[in-house]
């Protein structure tokens, strides 16, 4: 099938978009699968180190295998078959790289091209020098395909190498930027940008998450942060005072003792971009995990007692060793010896330094 120029920088256009898709490629296959009269296109693309996509157009139904599991059995590991010899960019047949006369081969064609069906197609390989591959397949059941469809896809081969490279890029930061978000919501950080009456301008996603539990920090109706301590909303207040009279203030603020929470109130940096132009920012950070939960961890990350482990999360949140002593119903004394204790199985001179120790800590993260 004759494909005009025109046509063919529509598909190559619609090729680049797709590493951009979810999943990708899709509009670009369905292109191709019409332009060539194909009855099936597909693409598999394998990342750096395991398969990631397979496309088919038209879809399997619904219910049918997962094929991304069916190429991590059929195409890893040290028995590789022919996919992996195919000279890279050039376009072959299916019996130029499949040996029909080889059991195993025939039932690698079924998963290859997915439809047993398929008498004809025309595949390629190409790849990007960061180790991504796509292996790309159009099929027919009736009649093959003619010399201009085959060159088609030829011409497609550069072009699919750099959408190869650009994908692999596009997930390994889709990667980094996943565990980066988990780490920051792991370490429970939140804030809100606050105009002069404490309405919200605008606020992260755990903070979002924090007005939802509604436990210590809620929106009011008409929009202004709002903590149910009554302490902690004074200072709010007062802070939101003192920088409307222009005073560059900063104020920490304890909102809860379980989960452990508290709130920085600062001044916002002077170079924001754009119009939003907040009054104050504030910050808030809590603990995730339980008290309970915690002390376990830092027992098991430091050799600890459950009752010195106890001890050492009060020491961390500056809680002295007399408060300490009552909250954990124990005498002065003893909680004195734990202390020492402390400091000499986690290697730390004073309660300063176990503090460091403990926030710098894995714990942090749990």
């Amino acid at each position: 099938m004759a494909i005009i120029l025109g046509e063919e920088h529509d598909l190559i256009a619609a090729l680049h978009r797709g590493t951009l898709g979810a999943p990708p490629w899709e509009d670009f296959l369905e292109q191709l699968r019409r332009r060539t009269a194909a009855d099936f296109a597909g693409l598999f693309f394998q990342g750096d180190h395991d398969w990631l996509q397979s496309i088919r157009m038209p879809a399997l139904p619904h219910g049918s295998d997962d094929m991304n599991d069916i190429f991590r059995q059929e195409l890893g590991g040290a028995s590789a078959l022919s996919h992996l010899t195919m000279r890279l960019n050039r376009v072959y047949s299916l019996d130029e790289f499949l040996d029909s006369n080889d059991p195993r081969q025939s039932r690698f064609r079924t998963f290859f091209m997915q439809d047993p069906d398929i008498r004809f197609a025309r595949n390629m390989r190409v790849a990007e020098p960061n180790g991504g591959q796509i292996w790309i397949s159009l099929g027919r059941k009736k009649s093959d395909f003619s010399a201009s469809d085959g060159a088609l896809l030829g011409s497609l081969a550069n072009h699919l190498s750099i959408a190869a490279g650009t994908h692999s890029e596009l997930e390994r930061q889709r990667l980094k930027a996943g565990i980066s978000a988990d780490a920051i919501m792991r370490l429970n950080f939140g804030w809100f940008m606050l105009d002069a009456s404490g309405r919200i301008i605008d606020m992260s996603e755990q903070a979002e998450a924090f007005v939802q539990e509604a436990k210590t920090l809620r929106k009011s109706p008409d929009g202004r942060l709002i903590a149910e301590s009554a302490d902690a909303q004074g200072i709010l207040r007062k802070f939101l005072q003192r920088r409307q009279a222009g005073e560059n203030i900063v104020r920490t603020v304890h909102l809860s003792d379980e989960p452990w929470l508290d709130m920085l109130l600062t001044n916002p940096p002077a170079d924001l971009p754009g119009a939003l132009q907040p009054l104050a920012v504030a910050f808030v950070h809590g603990e995730r995990s339980s008290s309970a939960e915690r002390s376990q961890h830092l027992a098991n990350l430091f050799g600890l007692t459950l009752q010195e482990a106890r001890l050492a999360l009060h020491i961390s949140r500056g809680v002295t060793i007399r408060e300490a002593a009552a909250l954990l119903g124990l005498t002065h004394e003893t909680t004195r010896l734990y202390s020492k204790r402390i400091y000499a199985k986690t290697g730390t001179r004073g309660q300063a330094d176990l503090v460091r120790l403990i926030l710098a800590s894995i714990i942090a993260l749990a």
